[in-house]
């Protein structure tokens, strides 16, 4: 999932708040956003030259002749042990980097199958201890594979969240696309194992390439879908790539509960405009027919919905209009509105709470990252991802033993919560790096109160 429409953001270091944003409309908060993003952009580091980033360059980068090349791959080339390169060619290095990459490697899809996907590397200036890695999943960008961040790379350099602070640290960040983002027709929205299979193949694929030095230490973080992506990531890292160490899992904004998610958000813009894309991309990765949860008269507005990427202000300004296509009767059977039309979990006669799709959103739901720290943040005041969701999600780690660093950011909403989180979340990836014991605010969490975010 990501911002689909609502990206809000005081500036690059606070959270969204009331007085500064108060009756702005989606294009006014994503335009704040962009300015935000700009501003807290890394300034470059003066020892970077171009002969020290020339010489982590592979000496036969295997280079695409357009986009559209690069990002093609044969059945015969899918054949390979997941991780594995398919192709790299070098960018340019974002600022703090000395290397950059956009890579091209096999992974596992949402059934097992072999899949191909890509992404993006940054690198620092290599050190004689191998470095730790972190791997980032982005927010909701799309669904289509012309949706892929990675086909604009400066801008996917310029949205990890605490890039340059990842790179000053000694990290080497990875950024996958996801299945079916750049290479392949569906991507699996929402699908918690196949976001984590790109995530940990990412990291296998940054290992392969020369002379970065990519150790086998690695974390993960994410916003909202990435948020997702990550929590999925700690939960599968240990068996699916043994052969890595994985240190712990940072989320922001992340959805943990999608029943409530795809029931709650319908009604608004981005509430449908997920759920657009929710329904699109099951329905074709698993062969489910989409009448079963979308009314007849709405399929026509959700197929052009599918088509279309969130990258950027005006993306996301044509997307939330044509959600207007679906009327007042909403985009899912039974009613136009949660309330009206899916009822409460467990009322039984709701589509979602019974069959293959209940069985989907169950399997995509809760993550539990066992014997791994965790890092969650939440704004106080996201209206799509629910505060209360995600407190009852933290609680459930620290029953199921989790030590975990919890924020809840007063006043901020889904991409203010992104923003305000950015600085604590590098501290904190890199204090695991290091082998720093996790804190772990359990004890407390029963009485927690919205705060900002601290150090």
């Amino acid at each position: 999932m990501g911002c689909p429409l609502v990206n809000g953001a005081a500036n690059g270091r606070q959270a969204c708040r009331h007085g500064a944003g108060a009756g702005e409309g989606p294009i006014m908060q994503d335009v704040r956003t962009l300015f935000a993003r700009m501003a807290r952009r890394p300034r470059p580091l003066a020892a970077l030259c171009v002969g020290a980033a020339l010489a982590l360059l592979p000496p036969q980068p295997a280079r695409a002749g357009d986009a559209r090349d690069f990002y093609s791959v044969s059945s015969a080339q899918l054949r390979g042990r997941p991780g594995t390169l398919i192709r790299a060619e070098p960018l340019s290095p974002p600022p703090g980097a000395v290397a950059a990459y956009r890579i091209l490697y096999r992974s596992r899809g949402a059934r097992g199958e072999p899949v191909a996907v890509s992404g993006v590397v940054a690198a620092p200036a290599p050190e004689a201890r191998r470095a730790p890695v972190v791997t980032w999943g982005h927010g909701t960008t799309g669904i289509e594979p012309g949706c892929a961040p990675s086909r604009f790379p400066r801008r996917d350099f310029a949205s990890i969240s605490g890039l340059g602070d990842l790179l000053a640290d000694g990290v080497i960040v990875v950024a996958t696309d996801y299945q079916g983002l750049g290479a392949g027709a569906v991507h699996p929205y929402l699908v918690g194992a196949s976001e984590a299979h790109a995530m940990i193949d990412a990291v296998r694929a940054a290992r392969a390439l020369p002379g970065l030095g990519a150790g086998t230490r690695f974390a993960s973080w994410g916003f909202s879908e990435g948020g997702q992506a990550s929590l999925f990531t700690g939960a599968l890292a240990a068996r699916y790539a043994p052969e890595l160490r994985f240190e712990g899992a940072a989320a922001v904004s992340a959805p943990t509960e999608l029943r409530r998610l795809l029931a709650g958000d319908i009604g608004t813009p981005a509430g449908e405009a997920v759920a657009s894309y929710a329904a699109w991309s099951w329905s074709r990765l698993y062969h489910l027919p989409l009448g079963e949860v979308v009314r007849p008269a709405a399929v026509p507005t959700l197929e052009h919905i599918a088509t279309l990427c969130s990258l950027d202000a005006p993306q996301r300004l044509t997307l939330g209009l044509s959600t207007f296509g679906y009327g007042a009767a909403g985009l899912l059977r039974h009613g136009a509105s949660a309330v009206a039309g899916l009822g409460a979990p467990g009322s039984g006669g709701d589509v979602l709470d019974r069959g293959p799709w209940a069985r989907l959103i169950a399997r995509n739901s809760r993550p539990t990252p066992r014997g791994v720290p965790v890092f969650l943040a939440q704004g106080a005041d996201d209206t799509l991802v629910a505060p209360s969701t995600t407190r009852n999600y933290a609680r459930q780690l620290c029953r199921d033993g989790v030590r975990l660093d919890y924020r809840e950011i007063a006043l901020a909403d889904h991409g203010g919560a992104e923003l305000a989180s950015a600085e604590p979340a590098t501290h904190w990836l890199a204090a695991r790096l290091a082998g720093a014991r996790p804190p772990s605010d359990c004890a407390a969490l029963d009485r927690h109160r919205p705060a900002a975010a601290r150090r």
